[in-house]
């Protein structure tokens, strides 16, 4: 019995000491060196009689990955800098600490697993098991990216990419992307510009949850002498598990072939898999407050009820601003209605389609289409509505004021400015009050006026309104009226 129990206690010892090792091991992995510095620089200049060489001061920028620990910031000055990859690390903030974008030029061969068997892929950056890896203010340009390839790499990964200029230089490559990021990856593409990509500037699959705001999407325009090639802004894709997205206020454009493709080009695409395989995956997306113009197709769907394309300028695009495509249930094609209400298709009258609104004269758009109600124009609108043309306004210390019908509008006193407002595709900003061309009053919140109360001489002013929306777009309203202040009649 007690040779049992000192077996036991021998037994659980052995256990308990592997678990501290595992332990141990993991906060090695997952938190780094406890040694390592949570702040390292990097400079293609530095030397190692530079200060600090080898600890906090590397001249690449993989050394200073390695180097630093989690939770810590890689600071990256200018310069030209060789491709890297962050594997089981966390929270890792790689940056540039300069307004210009440090470059990272080449290319290196890495293993995509999700394939059986594995292949070898090249790219620029790879982000791979590991957490909140975020990346900002660099230049990802690729070189000799050949074959199936992308410049920026997130496997199973979650994190951001912001401020960045992503490019892969590789036109004609149908592997070529400038973002990939799958299996249950977590990623933010913001303020960036994509572009110079073979076939899609942002590809997500297989249960990611991918977020795109504030970027610039360029692709390539075709011609029959490239060959027969096909470019997408961004490709959002189901297979073995779907993904979710949300792409917000991205101006996507260029995605076109000028010929007689066999493929068709868009700048945004989801779930195109279902059209030729059977899947019970379904993507999410929401898609608004884009500027989607210039592509062959602007939007190429399969929907379902989670897919909603609002909000949007849809315009300029030389086959069709978006198309409603069917799944394949493993005997027939299956259409379903795509819910792309208050967009902007590129003229008041709303977009083209030859039985639904034949007197369009936007973009064409698909069958199974919901299109109504669409926006009639995607700026803001604006009109003074106090005062009003042709009557006379008396203001007498706040006591006595009337307004009666006058042969122009002439106020006597103080008077408020009011107006009307409407947002067109993007929320209110803010309202702008000029008299004549000098600046007076911006006001922020509904109702939108100015009490003007300025001592003037009596002569005609020129009342000049701006109403401003979220994205910067404008327009104006104005009244020409006679203005005389009330303390100018006692003097």
């Amino acid at each position: 019995m007690k040779m049992h129990i000192k077996i036991m206690y021998i037994f659980i010892t052995i256990l308990l000491l592997n678990q501290i090792g595992l332990t141990y091991a993991y906060e090695i992995t997952n938190q780094g060196n406890k040694n390592q510095p949570s702040i390292v620089y990097v400079d293609d200049d530095y030397t190692p009689s530079t200060p600090g060489w080898g600890y906090d001061h590397f001249d690449n920028i993989q050394d200073g990955i390695n180097g630093v620990s989690n939770y810590g910031t890689v600071n990256i000055y200018p310069g030209v800098y060789s491709p890297f990859k962050i594997e089981n690390r966390a929270n890792i903030f790689i940056k540039s600490i300069d307004t210009t974008k440090p470059i990272i030029y080449g290319n290196q061969i890495v293993s995509d697993e999700t394939y059986s068997p594995p292949i070898s892929i090249k790219c620029v950056v790879f982000v791979y098991d590991s957490s909140d890896i975020i990346i900002d203010g660099l230049e990802i340009q690729g070189n000799d990216l050949s074959g199936r390839s992308y410049a920026v790499f997130y496997n199973g990964s979650s994190g951001s990419i912001s401020n960045c200029i992503i490019s892969p230089n590789q036109r004609g490559n149908m592997n070529s992307l400038g973002i990939r990021a799958q299996c249950n990856s977590i990623l933010s593409i913001e303020n960036s510009t994509i572009e110079n990509y073979g076939r899609i500037g942002i590809y997500c699959k297989t249960g990611t949850v991918l977020n795109v705001y504030n970027n610039s999407i360029i692709g390539q325009i075709y011609t029959t002498s490239d060959g027969d090639f096909v470019s997408y802004g961004i490709e959002v894709e189901d297979l073995e598990s779907a993904s979710v997205a949300v792409i917000r206020n991205n101006y996507i454009y260029n995605h076109n072939y000028i010929g007689n493709p066999s493929w068709s080009s868009a700048g945004i695409i989801v779930d195109a898999w279902r059209y030729y395989e059977v899947t019970s995956e379904n993507c999410s997306a929401v898609i608004e407050y884009n500027h989607i113009y210039e592509n062959m197709i602007g939007l190429q769907i399969i929907p379902n009820k989670n897919i909603h394309i609002n909000y949007n300028k849809i315009f300029d695009n030389s086959d069709y601003g978006v198309v409603s495509d069917p799944y394949w249930n493993g005997a027939n094609h299956v259409y379903v209605d795509l819910d792309a209400k208050n967009n902007w298709w590129g003229d008041s009258t709303g977009p083209y389609h030859s039985s639904s609104n034949p007197n369009g004269l936007g973009d064409n758009i698909t069958d199974n289409v919901i299109f109504i109600p669409w926006l009639e124009d995607y700026l803001p609108k604006i009109s003074i509505t106090n005062p009003e043309p042709g009557f006379l306004y008396f203001n007498h210390r706040d006591i006595i004021i009337f307004k009666i019908p006058f042969f122009t509008t002439f106020i006597i006193g103080k008077n408020y400015v009011d107006v009307d407002v409407t947002a067109g595709l993007f929320d209110i900003d803010r309202v702008e009050f000029y008299i004549d061309d000098e600046y007076k009053f911006t006001d922020y919140t509904s109702p939108y006026k100015w009490n003007w109360n300025d001592t003037t001489s009596f002569f005609t002013y020129t009342i000049k309104v701006f109403v401003y929306d979220t994205n910067g777009y404008k327009s104006s309203d104005s009244l020409k009226v006679w203005k005389l202040h009330y303390n100018l009649l006692n003097e």
